[in-house]
C-alpha cells in the first residue's frame, strides 16, 4: 500500500466516533488539530529542549508537578432573572436605531413570563473544588459601568441569587465566597479594555461590594487590544490578568503556559502585571458555534493539553461559567477534569495564589534567565 493508502482509504480517525452536533467529523476531531502549535505550549517546549534543567528548577507547592488556574466568569447569577432580562432589553433598544432591531429587543421581553429560577448555580462548583482541596477565582462584573455596551452583563450587586438554600444579594454571596478563601476578581466591561480610567473605577466598585482587595481580572468576552489594554490594566491597580486566550478554540495565544509580564507598546517596557494565559474554556470546547465537541471528546482533548502543560511544569488555565451548570455535560466535564488534575499532581488554585507563588518561589527568575540565555 502506498504512503497515503491506509489513512485515505479507511479514514482511521473517523472510527473514533467523535462527531459534532450535526454528526459530522470535523477538523477539531483530528490528530492534526490536537497536535497543532496552537494546542501546545510551543515556546515552553522549545525552551526545555534547549535548557532541560529548567524543568527541574521549577517548583510548585506541596510537591505538585504543575499548576492549574481554576476560574469562573460570572456571566449570569440566576435562571430567568426578570430584572436582568428587562435591563438587557432596555440597553439593547438604546443601542440600535432601526425599528426592526428595537422590535427584536422588545419582543425578547416575552421571557418575563418565566418564573425566576431557584436553582443554586454557584454552590456545586465550590463543593466540587473543595472536595479536591482546590480553590478558584470568580470574576465578577461590576455594577458601576458607564457607558454600557450592548454585550455587557446586567446583574447588579443588590440583585438576589439562590445560594445555599435561600435568596441572597450578589454582594452578600460573593463576600462569603471571598471569606472562605476563594478569590473574587473583576470581569471588566467591554469598553474598559479600550477606555482610560474605566477599569480602575470598576475594580474599586468590586472591592467595595465584597469588602476585600481585588488584584486579578479578566476582560469580558476576552476583549484585549495589545496596543492599549495592558497599560489600562496596569493603571487600574490590577496585578494579575487572565484574558489572553480564545473565545472560539483552545489556543496558547502567547505560545506559553508560563505566567509572564504584559508589555506596554506605548512605553516600550514590561509592566507590573502578570499574565496567566487562558487555555481551556467551556464555551470554546462545547458550544455548537465553536469547537462543538462532545463532553467525551472534549475530555480527551483537554487531557492531551494538560499532559503537555504538566510536561513543562507550567500552568493550565481553565474557565467554566457557573451559569452553564444548567447545560448538559458542562459541569460533569469540569468535575472529570478536576479528578484528572488531582490524579496528575496539579496544584488547583486561584490566579492570585499562582501569581504570588510564581514570583516568590523563584520560578519567574528561572524562566526569565533561561529565556535570556537563548537570546
Amino acid at each position: 500500500m502506498n504512503l497515503y493508502g491506509k489513512d485515505l482509504l479507511l479514514l482511521q480517525e473517523e472510527l473514533s466516533g467523535d462527531r459534532d452536533g450535526i454528526h459530522n467529523f470535523e477538523a477539531q476531531h483530528s490528530r492534526r488539530h490536537w497536535d497543532a502549535p496552537n494546542s501546545r505550549p510551543v515556546l515552553d517546549e522549545e525552551l526545555l529542549a534547549r535548557e532541560p534543567s529548567v524543568a527541574e528548577k521549577l517548583r510548585w507547592p506541596h510537591g505538585c508537578k504543575f499548576a492549574a488556574l481554576l476560574s469562573h466568569d460570572v456571566d449570569g447569577t440566576r435562571e430567568h432573572s426578570r430584572e436582568q432580562l428587562a435591563r438587557v432589553a432596555r440597553e439593547g433598544m438604546k443601542s440600535v436605531t432601526a425599528w426592526q432591531d428595537k422590535a427584536k429587543y422588545f419582543f425578547s421581553l416575552v421571557g418575563l413570563r418565566h418564573r425566576p429560577g431557584e436553582r443554586d448555580l454557584l454552590s456545586p462548583w465550590l463543593d466540587a473544588e473543595r472536595a479536591k482541596g482546590f480553590s478558584s477565582t470568580f470574576f465578577l462584573f461590576p455594577t458601576e459601568v458607564d457607558p454600557r455596551h450592548p454585550r455587557d452583563l446586567t446583574y447588579y450587586w443588590d440583585d438576589l441569587m439562590p445560594f445555599e438554600g435561600k435568596l441572597q444579594t450578589i454582594r452578600s454571596v460573593f463576600t462569603q465566597v471571598a471569606e472562605r478563601g476563594w478569590e473574587v476578581g473583576i470581569h471588566g466591561s467591554i469598553e474598559s479594555a479600550f477606555t482610560p480610567e474605566m477599569l480602575a473605577t470598576q475594580r474599586l466598585d468590586v472591592e467595595k461590594a465584597i469588602g476585600a482587595p481585588v488584584v486579578s481580572g479578566r476582560q469580558h468576552n476576552l476583549q484585549f487590544g495589545a496596543a492599549v489594554t495592558p497599560d489600562l490594566i496596569a493603571s487600574s491597580g490590577l496585578k494579575v490578568d487572565c484574558t489572553l486566550g480564545s473565545n472560539r478554540t483552545v489556543f496558547f495565544r502567547t505560545g506559553t503556559s508560563y505566567p509572564h509580564r504584559l508589555w506596554s507598546v506605548a512605553k516600550q517596557q514590561w509592566l507590573d502585571v502578570l499574565e496567566i494565559p487562558l487555555v481551556l474554556h467551556d464555551g470554546a470546547l462545547l458550544r455548537g458555534d465553536n469547537l462543538d465537541l462532545s463532553p467525551d471528546s472534549a475530555f480527551r482533548f483537554c487531557r492531551k493539553v494538560i499532559e503537555r502543560v504538566a510536561a513543562v511544569r507550567g500552568v493550565v488555565s481553565l474557565l467554566w461559567h457557573p451559569e452553564n451548570i444548567v447545560k448538559p455535560g458542562y459541569f460533569d466535564l469540569y468535575c472529570r477534569l478536576l479528578d484528572l488534575l488531582k490524579d496528575e499532581g496539579a496544584w488547583g488554585t486561584s490566579a492570585r495564589e499562582i501569581a504570588g507563588w510564581w514570583e516568590s518561589s523563584g520560578n519567574a527568575k528561572v524562566v526569565d534567565d533561561a529565556m535570556l540565555n537563548g537570546v
